[in-house]
């Protein structure tokens, strides 16, 4: 239950020809500054099309809140560039390929998308780099400011003692749970023939037979580079795994590293710049794929951890220390924990349905039998599960939901805090809005520091 929310806006007023523009019109221009920054007639365009594919109709309130919230983001994003804030190559690389891979499953392949967008992938991603530095910056900028804010026992007892009776939310049935994760293996004979394979493509590569881009798009299974020739540009060092950057910095600007091993497979790599810890490099990557053999073998064996902890010759914490395979839960002997909520508790209407059926036929301390599950690449992985707890559902109270109170508290707090922020930094910060808006009744003061 969302309990605070950090702003509210008010209908706004101004006659605006947002809505009145003929289909397929490119309007463009400046219609907000706030500092160095400038917020276009396209950027709230943008948001209209995204709030109506969303099945939302907008109106002129919807351009007000909109136009605030274009106002703001460049308001953090001005600071973060006065208070010198960075962003590595890799996170924006990172951003770039999630957002990627996500538009790319709504097409039935590459060139599909090619053709809806009149762009190749690369270019796609090399036009849309600016932008998703720049909203990286903007989140890094406000999480600074909120970074700090914790809140107090004295403080949650009282944002909870101040909720009206009625306010009081009813918290869905909970669950904590522990899973042990075992991926299939490779065979060793396997791996010689993915390693032969990386050598002979090497050699095509070196010899001209091929290009490395073709290369890297054939073979490679780095989907963060492989549209893009294998490429990475200007990456500091400490970002990569460590095979790879030694292979850079033993491999001379130009020249073509031998084949070496990481935990992803086996790689060759073209260094093309090297400027002191900052390098540029295009690699080809081979990972190791598992055959039906190892697939079997992968299961028989949860299968016999599974059973050794079910006779208690195997307790399942020590089970997943040793054995599994999820380095997010081994180390929590199995636990699985709450990503987004912290805590081990799970509300079970969060929870995959799939995972719901199973561990909702568990009694408490039971161990489920194992389960075939896919990667999002389509790997299958072997799962058994324990449930260590249930909480049913009620009425939130301090005992049993203090986490979810603290949360809330902090929540306001930083509301408050951001609040605080804003109003400072816009005194103190040049912003103009276009004449089409100053009719708006906006939250904040934007219009009082334009000159």
């Amino acid at each position: 239950m969302k309990m605070y929310k950090w702003i509210t806006f008010v209908f706004c007023f101004a006659t605006l020809n947002v809505f009145a523009q003929p289909q397929g019109e490119v309007v463009d221009r400046i219609i907000g500054t706030v500092g160095n920054e400038i917020i276009l007639q396209s950027d709230l365009e943008n948001e209209l099309i995204r709030m109506k594919m969303q099945g939302i109709d907008p109106d002129q309130s919807a351009v007000s809140q909109i136009m605030e919230q274009l106002l703001f983001n460049k308001l953090l994003l001005h600071q973060a560039r006065l208070d010198s804030l960075e962003v590595s190559e890799p996170q924006v690389q990172a951003e770039i390929d999630n957002r990627l891979n996500y538009y790319l499953t709504m097409f039935p392949s590459v060139e599909a998308f090619e053709e809806q967008y009149g762009k190749s992938l690369a270019q796609w991603k090399e036009d849309f780099r600016d932008d998703i530095r720049n909203q990286l910056l903007t989140e890094q900028m406000r999480y600074q400011v909120n970074s700090s804010v914790t809140a107090t026992p004295k403080q949650v007892q009282e944002f909870f003692s101040e909720l009206p009776k009625d306010s009081i939310p009813l918290i869905s049935e909970k669950v904590q749970y522990s899973k042990i994760v075992l991926e299939p293996t490779p065979s060793q004979e396997d791996k010689e023939k993915l390693l032969a394979l990386a050598d002979s493509i090497r050699k095509d590569v070196t010899t001209g037979k091929m290009t490395m881009s073709i290369a890297a798009l054939r073979h490679s299974d780095d989907p963060g580079s492989k549209y893009s020739g294998g490429c990475y540009k200007d990456i500091p060092k400490g970002n990569f795994v460590p095979e790879f950057e030694e292979a850079v910095f033993t491999t001379a600007v130009n020249d073509f590293s031998p084949v070496f091993e990481s935990e992803y497979g086996y790689h060759f790599l073209k260094v093309t710049d090297k400027r002191g810890d900052i390098f540029s490099a295009c690699h080809v990557l081979f990972s190791p794929k598992v055959d039906d053999e190892g697939i079997v073998r992968a299961q028989m064996k949860l299968d016999s951890i599974g059973v050794k902890i079910r006779e208690d010759s195997l307790t399942f914490g020590r089970a997943a220390l040793l054995y599994s395979t999820d380095e997010m839960t081994k180390n929590q002997y199995g636990r699985v924990p709450n990503e987004y909520e912290g805590g081990f508790e799970h509300n079970v209407d969060a929870i995959d349905r799939n995972l719901f059926l199973i561990i909702n036929n568990l009694d408490l301390g039971e161990v489920s039998e194992s389960v075939m599950l896919e990667t999002p690449t389509g790997s299958p992985y072997f799962v058994i599960y324990r449930l260590d707890g249930r909480i049913p559902a009620h009425e939130a109270n301090l005992k049993e939901d203090y986490l979810f109170f603290k949360q809330n508290t902090e929540a306001k707090l930083q509301e408050e805090k951001l609040d605080k922020w804003m109003r400072k930094r816009i005194s103190g910060t040049y912003i103009r809005v276009h004449d089409d808006y100053k009719e708006c009744e906006f939250n904040f003061p934007w219009l009082g520091n334009d000159s």
